[in-house]
């Protein structure tokens, strides 16, 4: 007896589904439009994300515990501390001469001198300029309010061919962006972001070493002689420049490198959405509200930035800080591109022995 193959009939879940794939949307099958309206969904996410962190960082800047050395007996201090209770923290120094240090070592963004003949605002613009400005601004205020002859004295004066110290920042953010295109154009050219032999990493490194330095260099000699906003060419402000694009650069790689394409996202935005409003510039430092004044100087614009003025305005700023968190960031993507080609080297040596024992 033969017997008639039973013919499968889907089920109705199953015609509704494909019914639905295969929906046209302006003569375009529906499944075939979900990875572009998801891509751009994202991208949405991702300007929602520019535009909150930028406005909610710069859009209101006042001080928030802002350091002011104090040193006398000045008035206007006082005044200061009960007008501003929460903005500025005042700090007693035993002489003018230590206030002045305080500035310059970092502690203080200002200083508040009193003496015989009136009250001495000692600033320092080269150092934060919108602090400067701001700090400048509030005493005058409070000094035309008290009756109290008030002088400002700039230790570190921003120079006429800089008047707004806006020169640097936009030479540091050109070498951040240097680093992060580097990096990924490295990683495309070389058969992806993640190395499966710690030579290849070795040859990445050192290309991007010779990168480093030949934007460096080339940098500090458009912003020095090239365009003549600092005056001569400037070695240091050039080490400085390498040691920000390898940096950015070795991040960025090794967050490639350890987690593909979501690493070049957390790159962009922890560099260029976190890194750029809070570096100081626009808005300076101790004007922006927790956390954000610490986590600009933790990121590479920020670190960069600071010892970036020390160089060019020579500000004699403590730049520690500075060194240590570019270092930081120059090391740690190195050793993390490192381990994860050993990671993969090892895994292939062991699927290789695997193969070999089971023939």
């Amino acid at each position: 007896m033969i017997t008639q193959p039973e013919s499968k009939v889907p089920a109705e879940g199953t015609e509704q589904a494909s019914a639905r794939a295969d929906r046209l949307v302006l003569g375009y099958p529906a499944r075939k439009l979900t990875r572009p309206v998801t891509v751009l969904v994202a991208v949405i996410a991702f300007q929602l994300l520019f535009a909150s962190v930028f406005l909610g960082v710069l859009h209101q800047p006042a001080f928030h515990h802002t350091p002011v050395a104090v040193t006398g007996s000045p008035r206007l201090a006082v005044v200061l501390a009960r007008q501003e209770r929460g903005a500025i923290d005042l700090l007693p120094q035993p002489s003018a001469a230590a206030a002045q240090a305080a500035i310059y070592d970092g502690r203080a963004y200002g200083a508040i001198v009193g003496g015989r003949r009136g009250t001495t605002l000692l600033i320092a613009s080269a150092a934060s300029p919108g602090t400067a400005s701001l700090l400048t601004r509030q005493l005058t205020k409070d000094a035309t309010v008290t009756g109290t002859p008030l002088l400002v004295r700039d230790l570190a004066p921003l120079p006429a061919s800089d008047p707004t110290g806006i020169s640097v920042y936009f030479l540091i953010i050109a070498w951040m962006l240097g680093g992060y295109v580097g990096a990924t154009a490295l990683s495309l050219m070389m058969g992806g972001p993640r190395s499966s032999r710690l030579r290849d990493v070795i040859l990445r490194l050192a290309l991007l070493a010779g990168y480093a330095t030949a934007s460096g260099f080339l940098g500090a000699a458009i912003i020095g002689p090239g365009l003549g906003i600092v005056h001569g060419y400037s070695t240091w402000l050039a080490g400085c420049g390498v040691l920000l694009v390898f940096a950015s650069g070795a991040a960025t790689a090794g967050l490639q490198a350890a987690l593909g394409l979501p690493g070049t996202l957390i790159a962009i935005v922890g560099m260029v959405v976190f890194g750029n409003p809070t570096a100081g510039t626009s808005i300076a430092t101790p004007l922006l509200a927790s956390p954000w004044d610490v986590l600009g100087q933790l990121l590479p614009p920020g670190a960069a930035l600071s010892l970036a003025r020390n160089i060019i305005y020579h500000v004699d700023i403590d730049i520690t800080r500075p060194l240590v968190v570019l270092s930081v960031y120059a090391l740690g993507g190195a050793l993390i591109m490192a381990g994860t080609a050993l990671i993969r080297q090892r895994k292939a040596v062991g699927r290789a022995a695997g193969i070999t024992s089971t023939g």
